[in-house]
């Protein structure tokens, strides 16, 4: 399998999968991008069979290109439409947004506001204080940028882009680490998403996490057969198992909010404002976007 889900938080999804089916599984861990690209010039003959953790819009660019194969799974009937193709070729098992990790200790010392929007972070007090990742490798950071270009449109979106690239120290490759550098107290304030969040308050950091007042673009977490292994029964019961009660049980210890039905994440209950984010949209501009940020700020 594929996955740009963390280690940490892989391994026990999969060893729950594995003692409930008794099939055997390794997974390989690569951002969002690395695992489409590398999947896209693998096809196909792709090393895994199934991606079990990737960007809804990326398995939408996938099944553009015909590398997704059909599979109709009966655990998956009670989990609403608008979360699995029609046609069995993406099923959607969580979801998550971006949030604003601050280091309350931080900002108490250098004497700053805590931010409670996106146009904050482009006040000159945030300089060189904000860390986060690049959307040219990763999902979280491409779903922050396609969603101020949502919410702003295009002209004024790079417009603040250029204003945050003023107070932003430094940007990584991995979603986790801006909140990981944010709690370490090597930055003010990272650009991350929500469970990166819940984990380093757990953990005890200095860490409060900030749902901007504009609201925040949101993604399936999606898993997918690659094309030629839908008929593997392997798989299929792997697609079975994470669309069950007990896939999503093991799932919602480790993630806000999952989509089956009278299963609740860690969040419970409670969903910040969410923005009408188009993923499609998101999936078919991926690429401009992408370019565009690199002439701007990789260059």
């Amino acid at each position: 399998m594929y996955t740009h889900n963390v280690e940490d938080e892989m391994q026990p999804m999969v060893s729950d999968m594995e003692e409930e089916t008794g099939i055997n599984a390794d997974f390989l861990n690569l951002s969002s991008e690395e695992g489409f690209s590398r999947a896209e010039s693998e096809f196909p003959d792709v090393g895994a069979e199934v991606h079990w953790g990737q960007l809804h819009s990326l398995a939408l660019l996938a099944q553009e290109e015909d590398m997704l194969g059909s599979y109709q799974s009966p655990e998956w009937e009670d989990v609403p439409d608008e979360f699995k193709d029609p046609d069995g070729q993406w099923y959607g098992w969580s979801y998550w947004y971006n949030e604003l990790a601050v280091n309350t200790d931080i900002v108490d010392e250098l004497g700053l506001d805590t931010p409670s929007s996106w146009e904050d972070l482009i006040d000159p007090q945030y300089e060189g204080e904000i860390v986060m990742p690049d959307p040219s490798v990763s999902g979280t950071g491409f779903l922050f940028v396609s969603t101020i270009i949502q919410m702003l449109g295009e002209e004024e979106a790079w417009e603040y882009f250029e204003q945050l690239d003023e107070n932003v120290g430094q940007y990584v490759e991995s979603a986790d680490v801006p909140g990981q550098l944010a709690a370490q107290g090597e930055y003010a304030v990272g650009i991350t998403w929500d469970q990166a969040v819940a984990d380093f308050i757990e953990e005890g950091y200095p860490i409060e996490g900030v749902v901007p007042d504009e609201g925040v673009g949101y993604d399936l977490d999606v898993i997918f057969i690659y094309e030629g292994n839908e008929d593997n029964e392997n798989v299929q019961e792997i697609i079975d198992y994470v669309g069950s009660e007990a896939g999503m049980e093991s799932a919602a210890e480790h993630r806000s909010m999952v989509t089956k039905p009278g299963v609740e994440g860690i969040a419970g209950d409670e969903e910040p404002n969410m923005i009408d984010y188009d993923a499609l949209w998101a999936a078919e501009n991926r690429q401009d976007i992408q370019d565009e940020w690199d002439s701007r700020f990789n260059s």
